[in-house]
């Protein structure tokens, strides 16, 4: 009897040694395909929302939102800045919507409004009513961007990214 024990154990002991290479190729192929397969370009990720803008002529404004997709949380988003260009002298004003510190989340629904100090659009006396103010006039052409800076779990580095552009007077 102690003979057929033993060839059970080596029996055995095979199919342990093939289970454990087996995971071990599984876990190869597994980490090969987050290497190589979809989504692995994380250098060059960045979340995926949907920004939309309008300009308001009366109060000189731009609302810029995050119209829907990714939400931009503390865990992967450094700051979400909006970018505004005074497309006659390119000049540019950065303005800040969210930091860990300040605003984040940013999910869909959220808007950031931007004015210019040629309006006071509530009438209190003071000229800068949005979000956030430039000193310049918002005209046509003027470009106001929802720029995103943070690294992506995964991702090896920091990056940033051009969410979203509105064209002030191009449908915005």
């Amino acid at each position: 009897m102690s003979g057929s024990s033993r060839s059970d154990t080596r029996g055995v002991v095979t199919v342990e040694r093939v289970a454990v290479w087996v995971l071990a190729a599984l876990a190869v192929t597994g980490l090969a395909a987050l290497a190589y397969g979809p989504g692995a370009d994380l250098r060059t990720a960045a979340p995926d929302v949907t920004v939309d803008g309008s300009y308001d002529a009366d109060a000189s404004a731009v609302t810029v939102s995050h119209a829907g997709g990714d939400t931009l949380t503390a865990t992967s988003t450094t700051d979400v800045a909006v970018v505004v260009t005074d497309a006659s002298r390119n000049a540019t004003t950065t303005l800040v919507w969210a930091t860990e510190a300040r605003g984040l989340p940013v999910s869909a629904g959220d808007s950031f409004t931007v004015d210019d100090p040629s309006v006071d659009a509530d009438g209190d006396g003071d000229y800068l009513d949005g979000d956030g103010s430039v000193g310049f006039y918002l005209d046509d052409g003027d470009t106001v961007a929802v720029v995103w800076t943070g690294r992506l779990v995964g991702a090896p580095d920091e990056r940033t990214a051009t969410l979203g552009t509105v064209t002030v007077g191009d449908g915005a």
